[in-house]
């Protein structure tokens, strides 16, 4: 890598820094669990017809469960006159220090989610910053060397794919704060 490359991760950074410093101040998160969550955020690589199936698919699952989703896409570049059922932001709405700028970044940066799921399954450090300023209560990922990003990763073989990734993370928050009755002595 380059001089001029680390000089704008080291920069990317700082500013990654001092964001994480103002929001932890001002920050309470509460405890929340998945059959308690009501409002999802979805954050995803829309670059493959596949992956974008699968998570359309998963959203309308989680939308019969009577939770609200919201669906964030990356796509490397919008195709002229392409038109998806999500919002998207593309290489062109991230700033040279790799901050993800724009109309619908910021909104769902900013949104109130219960938990906000990165389905990327890849390390990439502009979708980990959006992670990591997200006003979401829980946020959980894939297992990088991002921690910073995430409240909860996970890792599954990446042979598994997205169908491996959901139910085991589902597997899991569904055992993360849950309110268990007290065991009962005999009598």
């Amino acid at each position: 890598m380059g001089w001029f490359a680390n000089l704008r991760l080291s920069w990317h950074r700082k500013k990654l820094l001092q964001h994480l410093e103002r929001q932890q101040q001002r920050s309470a998160k509460g405890q929340v669990s998945w059959s308690s969550a009501k409002r999802i955020g979805i954050l995803f690589n829309a670059s493959e017809p596949d992956m974008r199936k699968q998570v359309l698919q998963y959203a309308e699952r989680l939308r019969s469960q009577k939770k609200q989703v919201q669906l964030l896409g990356f796509l490397p570049q919008q195709q002229e006159g392409q038109e998806y059922a999500f919002p998207v932001f593309t290489a062109k709405d991230i700033d040279w220090l790799y901050r993800p700028k724009g109309e619908a970044a910021d909104t769902f940066r900013n949104e109130p989610f219960d938990i906000l799921l990165d389905l990327s399954l890849s390390e990439d450090i502009s979708r980990a910053y959006l992670c990591a300023l997200s006003s979401a209560s829980l946020k959980v990922g894939p297992s990088t060397e991002l921690t910073y990003a995430y409240d909860l990763m996970i890792e599954v073989p990446a042979s598994a794919g997205l169908k491996g990734f959901i139910p085991n993370m589902e597997s899991l928050l569904d055992k993360t704060n849950r309110k268990n009755e007290p065991a009962q002595l005999p009598s």
